[in-house]
C-alpha cells in the first residue's frame, strides 16, 4: 500500500480524496497555484507546495512542476482527481520515470480513450455499438465541412481530445456550419491544446447513461452499476442519479455488459466511466472517462462503497478489492451541482468573493470553498455538490429540493434557484427526461432575474444601515453620504427626489426615503409602493420588519452591492447614490460603454475606431473558464474606443469598447 499520496488537484475533489486517504492511514500532500494560497483544500490537507501562477497552464497543468512537487514531498503515488492532468498520458509517463505511481490507468489506455476517434475504434473492436460518424479526427475546417456534406443535419462536433462535456457543439444548419466548426476548434485548442474534431450524428431526445467500472489492469473488470445523467445543459451534467431506472431491464443489462467487455478488452486499471447514449431502445457508446467522475458520490450512496478507496487499492495491489457479486444497489441517490453562474445571463460564470456560504446538513455535501473564498475565472466555478439519498426516487428528490431551500450563497450569483425548479419539475419527478429536457425548459421559460420593488426597498435599507454604521466613526461621512435621510420624529413625508438607484439586470428601482423614526424604522418608496421598514440585528441575526411582516435574512453587503436571502430565495442589487454622478441616463440607454461581464481573456477584436456598427453586432470575443462570450454593441452607432487587445486579461466590469449613438 502507498505510504504518501500527492493529490494533484484542488477544490472539493482534493478534500474528498484526502478524507479517504487519512481513513486508510495514508499520508497526504497537495499543490496549489498562487490564486489558491488560502484555498480550503490547502488548509484541510495541511501540506502543500505552490507550483505556479493562477492560470492552470502554468500550475495545475504543469507536468514537471507537479512531478517535482511529488518528489519533494516524498509521495510514492499521485492521485489526479478529475480534470487537469487526470487523462494526460505524458503526465503518467513522467511520474513513472520518476519512480512514482499514478492512481489511474496506464498511459497507453489513457492515450486511446483520451482521443474520441481512438476510443470509438476500441469500442468497435470490443463489439460495442457506436454512434455513426467520422472515424478520423481532423484539424482542417475544410475537411470537417466536407465530411458533414455527406451527413444529415444536425450533427455533433466533438473535440477529439475532449472530455467532460467540453469541446462539443451541435451544428443545426449548413449556413452556420463553418462558424460552428471554427468555434469548436477554438474551444478544443483552449481546453485541451488540440483543435482536432470528429463529427457524429446528433441524437436528440435521447438519454445519457453511464456505467462505473473498476479494473485490476490484468483483464479483470467489474461494474459498480450505473448512473443517469440525462439532465444536462450544453453537454454539461447538472443533476445525476443512481441507479438507472428509466430503461428496460434487458437494455440496462446489455449496457452493463458492454462496459465490462470494453474494460476487459483494454486491461483497464482503476476507476473508469463508460458513457452511452440511449435512443429508441438502442444504446450507443459515447466515450470513456478514465478517471473518477464528479458524480461518483451517487454511486457511493447506493452501493455503500468508497470509490476512492477501491481505486487506490486496485492500483496499489494490482487486484480487485471485491468480486462482482459483492456489489449491490440499495435505494436511490441524486446529486445537484451548485455552480457560481448566472442562469438569467446565459449561465455565464459568476466570479467574485463569496461573502456568505451556508450549506445544508440534511444531505451529503462535497464542497471545496467556504465563506470569504473567491470564485476566480481560472478554474471551474463549482461551489458544492448536494447528494440526497433515500429508499425511492421521489423521496430522494424531495430531500434534494429541501436541501436546496437551505442553501445560501451570497456574493456571487448561483444556479440554486434553477436547480430547485428542476428538482421539483413534474417531468423530472416522473422521470420523463432526455438530454434536451433542460434546453426545452429554458426555451419555454427563460430564467429571469426576479427584481421585486419590495426586495429593492429592503436592500436599500440594509445598504443605508451599513452607511449609518460607518458614519458613527467618521465625523464627515454624514455630510458625504448623500442618502436623502435625516433624523426626525417620523412625521416628515417621504422625499420626492430619489436617493438611491438599485439595479438588478435590466430592472432599475429608484428609491426614496423618509425620516428615520425613533425606533429606527424608515419610510421607503419605490414608484407608487410604500413600506415602513425596520432592520435589527438580534443576537447576530438580521431581521427586517416590513410593515406588519417580519423576515429573517442572510445578508452580504459590499461596496456598491447588497445581497440577501430569505426562505431559499436570493436577491441582489447594485446600489448607487443619485449624487455619485455615474448613473445611467434617464432613458436607461446608458453611455455606450461595453464592459466585460466577468474576468477573462480577450480572444478576438473585430472592430476598429470609427467603424459603424448595428445594435447587437459582435465587437469581439472573450473567454473565461473555457467558455466563449460575445461582446456586442448596445445600440447602433460608431466605435469611439477599443480599450482592449487580443490576449489581454480584463477584469469584471472593465470597459473594453465604447460606442457613440447614431
Amino acid at each position: 500500500m502507498f505510504k504518501k499520496i500527492l493529490i494533484a488537484n484542488r477544490g472539493e475533489i482534493a478534500c474528498r480524496i484526502a478524507r479517504t486517504c487519512r481513513r486508510m492511514g495514508i499520508a497526504v500532500a497537495t499543490v496549489h497555484s498562487a490564486a489558491d494560497r488560502d484555498a480550503l483544500h490547502v488548509r484541510e490537507i495541511g501540506e502543500s507546495l505552490e507550483i505556479g501562477p493562477p492560470t492552470a497552464a502554468e500550475s495545475y497543468l504543469a507536468i514537471e512542476r507537479i512531478v517535482d512537487a511529488a518528489r519533494r514531498q516524498g509521495a510514492d503515488a499521485v492521485h489526479p482527481g478529475y480534470g487537469f492532468l487526470a487523462e494526460n498520458p505524458a503526465f503518467v509517463t513522467a511520474l513513472r520515470d520518476a519512480g512514482i505511481a499514478f492512481i489511474g490507468p496506464d498511459p497507453e489506455v489513457l492515450a486511446r480513450f483520451g482521443n474520441k476517434a481512438a476510443a470509438k475504434q476500441e469500442a468497435r473492436l470490443a463489439n460495442v455499438p457506436v454512434v455513426p460518424g467520422t472515424e478520423t479526427p481532423s484539424s482542417s475546417v475544410e475537411d470537417i465541412v466536407s465530411a458533414v456534406d455527406g451527413m444529415q443535419l444536425p450533427v455533433l462536433l466533438k473535440a477529439a481530445a475532449g472530455g467532460g462535456g467540453k469541446g462539443m457543439r451541435v451544428s443545426q444548419s449548413r449556413a452556420s456550419l463553418r462558424a460552428d466548426v471554427e468555434a469548436a476548434m477554438r474551444e478544443g485548442r483552449s481546453a485541451f491544446g488540440d483543435p482536432s474534431l470528429i463529427v457524429e450524428e446528433y441524437l436528440p431526445h435521447a438519454r445519457h447513461v453511464e456505467v462505473q467500472i473498476l479494473g485490476d489492469g490484468r483483464g479483470e473488470v467489474i461494474h459498480l452499476f450505473d448512473r443517469e445523467c440525462s439532465l444536462q445543459r450544453r453537454h454539461q451534467k447538472v443533476i445525476e442519479e443512481a441507479p438507472v431506472t428509466s430503461i428496460p431491464p434487458d437494455l440496462r443489462q446489455s449496457i452493463l455488459d458492454h462496459a465490462v467487455r470494453l474494460g476487459r478488452a483494454v486491461h483497464y486499471l482503476g476507476l473508469g466511466t463508460v458513457e452511452f447514449i440511449v435512443k429508441d431502445s438502442r444504446a450507443y457508446f459515447l466515450e470513456v472517462n478514465p478517471r473518477i467522475q464528479v458524480e461518483h458520490p451517487v454511486t457511493e450512496e447506493v452501493t455503500g462503497l468508497d470509490l476512492v478507496e477501491l481505486q487506490i487499492r486496485a492500483v496499489a495491489d494490482g487486484r480487485l478489492p471485491l468480486p462482482q457479486d459483492a456489489v449491490a444497489v440499495r435505494g436511490v441517490a441524486v446529486e445537484a451541482r451548485v455552480y457560481a453562474e448566472d442562469p438569467a445571463g446565459g449561465f455565464l460564470p459568476s466570479t467574485g468573493r463569496v461573502g456568505l456560504l451556508r450549506l445544508p446538513d440534511t444531505v451529503r455535501v462535497d464542497s471545496g470553498i467556504e465563506s470569504g473564498a473567491s470564485v476566480t475565472p481560472y478554474y471551474d466555478p463549482m461551489v458544492a455538490k448536494l447528494i440526497a439519498a433515500a429508499q425511492d426516487r421521489e423521496t430522494a428528490y424531495d430531500h434534494l429540493a429541501s436541501a436546496l431551500d437551505d442553501t445560501v450563497v451570497l456574493g456571487v450569483t448561483t444556479n440554486v434557484d434553477f436547480l430547485r425548479k428542476l428538482a421539483t419539475d413534474k417531468s423530472v419527478l416522473a422521470n420523463d427526461v432526455h438530454t434536451g429536457t433542460i434546453e426545452d425548459m429554458l426555451a419555454a421559460n427563460p430564467p429571469v432575474r426576479w427584481s421585486f420593488p419590495r426586495d429593492a426597498a429592503i436592500a436599500a435599507v440594509l445598504w443605508l444601515q451599513t452607511r449609518r454604521s460607518r458614519a458613527a466613526s467618521d465625523a464627515w461621512s454624514g455630510w458625504a453620504g448623500h442618502t436623502g435621510w435625516r433624523l426626525g420624529d417620523g412625521t416628515s413625508p417621504i422625499a420626492s427626489a430619489p436617493a438611491l438607484r438599485l439595479t438588478c439586470g435590466d430592472a432599475c428601482h429608484d428609491v426614496r426615503f423618509g425620516a428615520i423614526e425613533p425606533d429606527g424604522a424608515i419610510g421607503v418608496a419605490v414608484g407608487e409602493d410604500r413600506w415602513r421598514i425596520r432592520v435589527s440585528f438580534p443576537a447576530g441575526a438580521v431581521v427586517a420588519e416590513v410593515d406588519d411582516q417580519t423576515y429573517s435574512l442572510d445578508v452580504h453587503l459590499e461596496d456598491g452591492r447588497a445581497c440577501f436571502s430569505h426562505a431559499g430565495r436570493s436577491a441582489w442589487f447594485s446600489v448607487e447614490p443619485y449624487l455619485s454622478g455615474t448613473l445611467l441616463t434617464s432613458d436607461g440607454s446608458g453611455d455606450g460603454q461595453v464592459r466585460a461581464p466577468m474576468m477573462g481573456r480577450i480572444i478576438a477584436v473585430e472592430v476598429e475606431v470609427g467603424q459603424p456598427v448595428a445594435a447587437g453586432e459582435r465587437l469581439g470575443l472573450m473567454e473565461s473558464m473555457k467558455m466563449e462570450m460575445t461582446l456586442a454593441a448596445p445600440f447602433a452607432g460608431t466605435i469611439t474606443e477599443v480599450a482592449c487587445a487580443v490576449d489581454a486579461t480584463v477584469e469584471r466590469d472593465q470597459r473594453v469598447f465604447s460606442v457613440a449613438a447614431e
